[in-house]
This record gives C-alpha cells, sequence and structure tokens, in this order.
C-alpha cells in the first residue's frame, strides 16, 4: 500500500491542478471572447477636437513664457534707466550748484550736464521699443524733455526755465518710477 498509495495521490492532485487550469482558461477565453461594437478608424470630430485643445495649449503655454520674458526685460530696462537716470541728475545738479554759485568752471559743468542729458535721452530712444506702451511713451516723454533740458543749459536761460523744466522732468521721472515698480 505505500508506495503506490502515494503515487496515486499526485497524479490525482496533478489531475485536479490540470482541470483547475482549464476551468480558469476556458473562462478568459470565453470572457473575451465577446465583440466590441465600433470603427478601428479614429473620429474625426474628436481628433480635430483633441488637436485644437493641444494647440490652444501650445499657444497659450508660448504667450505665457514670451510675457514672461517681455516683463524681465522690461525689468532689466528700468534697472538701468534708474543708475543712468541717478547718474545724470548728478550731472546735472553739479551744473545747478556751479552756476548758482557763479563757478569758474560753469560752462564746463554746462557742457557735461548737455553731454549727460543728450547720451540719456538717446538711450531712452534706443530702448523705448523694448518696453510695454505705457512705459515706452513714458521714456519717449523723458527723452524728449531731457533733450529740451540740454538745449536750455546751452543757451542763456533764466532760473525760471530751468526750474520748469526740472520739474517736468522729476514728475516723468517719477512716473517712470511708478510704471516700472508695477512690473
Amino acid at each position: 500500500m505505500g508506495p503506490n498509495k502515494s503515487g496515486g495521490r499526485a497524479r490525482r492532485s496533478a489531475l485536479a491542478l490540470a482541470l483547475g487550469a482549464v476551468a480558469v482558461g476556458s473562462v478568459a477565453i470565453v470572457g473575451c471572447s465577446g465583440s466590441v461594437e465600433g470603427s478601428p478608424k479614429p473620429n474625426a470630430a474628436q481628433a480635430a477636437d483633441y488637436q485644437a485643445e493641444v494647440t490652444s495649449s501650445v499657444v497659450a503655454v508660448s504667450s505665457s513664457k514670451a510675457a514672461a520674458a517681455a516683463a524681465e526685460n522690461a525689468f532689466a530696462i528700468c534697472e538701468e534707466m534708474m543708475i543712468r537716470s541717478k547718474d545724470d541728475v548728478a550731472t546735472f545738479n553739479v551744473y545747478i550748484d556751479a552756476n548758482n554759485n557763479d563757478a569758474s568752471d560753469v560752462k564746463a559743468k554746462g557742457r557735461a550736464a548737455v553731454s549727460s542729458a543728450d547720451e540719456m535721452a538717446s538711450w531712452l530712444n534706443d530702448v523705448a521699443g523694448d518696453l510695454p506702451s505705457e512705459l515706452s511713451g513714458l521714456f519717449v516723454d523723458l527723452a524728449d524733455s531731457l533733450s529740451e533740458t540740454a538745449r536750455v543749459v546751452e543757451r542763456s536761460h533764466s532760473a525760471s526755465e530751468i526750474n520748469s523744466i526740472t520739474d517736468t522732468n522729476n514728475s516723468i521721472r517719477d512716473s517712470i518710477r511708478s510704471e516700472c515698480g508695477a512690473l
């Protein structure tokens, strides 16, 4: 009874295992054999809608990147303007002090103020096109005002002329600072 009985048990276990595997396989085949309605071709309307969505998303991302780059560029120009403006104002104030004190080098200080104002005006005009419209307009306004300042300094002028043009320059500079701060 010993060796034969254990061999039979192993055969029965193997047979049961094989029958179980066949049963599971049959269920899987029967479950997957149902047909699905439809066409293997893409739905043209849905494909067009999807493509339009993707295109719109790509355009939005590109536009957003361009806007961020433009804002970063405008901010950098504003920073440069503040540095240049500080130097220009300092040069102009040296001229005003020399003029107010009847200094012997007032003409040299005047030439330096004219040169500084003209250089600043030229730079403002050069970069204005790289800025948003409101800021660009202010840069052009300041350039025009600085050019006028240079022409006033070159000729004989009254204190009220200088004070008036200085007030205009300062007002435009304040507007630029405000617009630059809003970036």
